[in-house]
């Protein structure tokens, strides 16, 4: 087992792939139970089918025991997670599901104390993956991917199962519920909600299509500042102070540049969760149709029911009045 006390990384060249902000779930569930409520009985029987769609079930033994907490108003936790596996049509209409969580994310809940808490968990922590222990040493990230790869009719719940599995024997952390959402996911809600706009913490450039300073779709941002600049071809930039969708996960991207690497990307992935709560708290009205609960449930998979969900909408909206968060911290070593 890798070293309780630190927790090791190995340290690894990232592929291009994009990478997900996968935290903002809980903003998705709270929106959608608001949604309803306000909205009322005409459109409940929609947003349960838009939720219902993305359900998937971990198949662990305590997944049936926590709606009592919900109830009961009690803290509750969930693992997010992002992805980059392929969809067609939405989760779990023809995806490829074997892929890495790059993106992880305990979420947890305390109504009692009207608190959220925001957990980042490094992907590249060292780790003994459940019930493939003979594989170790790997990667956390790897853990959803072993079981969707050993076993061609595992459902998407019982991949997160396996991750979930890790994470508990890793840190002795209950994990109630989980989130997981595709990359597509967070440029959809921000056009949705028409933008938003945010102060960068350092100055870098990022090409979408090279994930480095260099190439054609690339953006430039600038420290302290909420303008930033887009050039489609690379060279004949605008300049612009909303970003839209793409390039908000421009934004959310970048690792190289970035000195504090994965710990940095993980501070600009909750920058802008920030500034989404911040615009929809400006201008609710966004959020109330059906259209926006359709876009972002279609990008979502989850092991909430529709019940559970509306429950945490009148039960658990305080706890979203303040939110703190932590990164979990380790040191960097090559492995082999």
């Amino acid at each position: 087992m890798p070293d309780k006390a630190t927790h090791r990384m190995d340290k690894y060249a990232s592929s291009k792939h994009s990478r997900l902000l996968g935290k903002y779930v809980l903003l998705f569930i709270l929106l959608i139970a608001i949604t309803g409520s306000i909205l009322g009985s005409v459109y409940l029987h929609n947003i349960q089918h838009s939720v219902n769609r993305s359900y998937s079930s971990t198949g662990l033994h305590s997944e049936g025991k926590v709606s009592h907490l919900i109830e009961s108003k009690k803290p509750i936790s969930f693992l997010v997670l992002g992805t980059d596996i392929g969809t067609d049509g939405g989760f779990g209409t023809n995806r490829n599901r074997v892929g890495l969580t790059d993106s992880m994310m305990i979420v947890t809940i305390n109504p009692q104390q009207k608190i959220t808490t925001l957990i980042s968990i490094p992907r590249d922590i060292m780790t003994s993956i459940s019930g493939f222990e003979n594989t170790f040493p790997q990667k956390l990230n790897a853990a959803y991917a072993f079981r969707e790869a050993s076993d061609k009719n595992s459902s998407l719940g019982d991949g997160v199962g396996t991750a979930i599995s890790t994470l508990q024997k890793m840190f002795n952390f209950p994990i109630n519920y989980y989130a997981m959402v595709n990359m597509s996911g967070l440029g959809d809600v921000v056009d949705q909600l028409g933008g938003i706009s945010v102060n960068s913490p350092l100055t870098f450039a990022f090409s979408q299509e090279t994930a480095h300073a260099t190439g054609k779709d690339l953006y430039q941002f600038y420290k302290g500042s909420t303008e930033f600049k887009y050039a489609a071809d690379g060279e004949s930039f605008s300049t612009y102070s909303k970003m839209n969708g793409q390039a908000a996960l421009a934004f959310s991207r970048m690792r190289y540049q970035d000195p504090n690497g994965d710990y940095g990307r993980t501070e600009r992935q909750r920058i802008l969760l920030n500034a989404i709560i911040k615009k929809i708290k400006s201008n609710p009205t966004k959020i109330l149709n059906i259209k926006f609960i359709n876009t972002t449930t279609k990008n979502i998979a989850s092991d909430l029911s529709a019940k559970d969900i509306i429950a945490l909408g009148s039960n658990y909206m305080s706890a979203s009045k303040n939110i703190v968060s932590y990164t979990v911290q380790g040191e960097g070593e090559m492995y082999d």
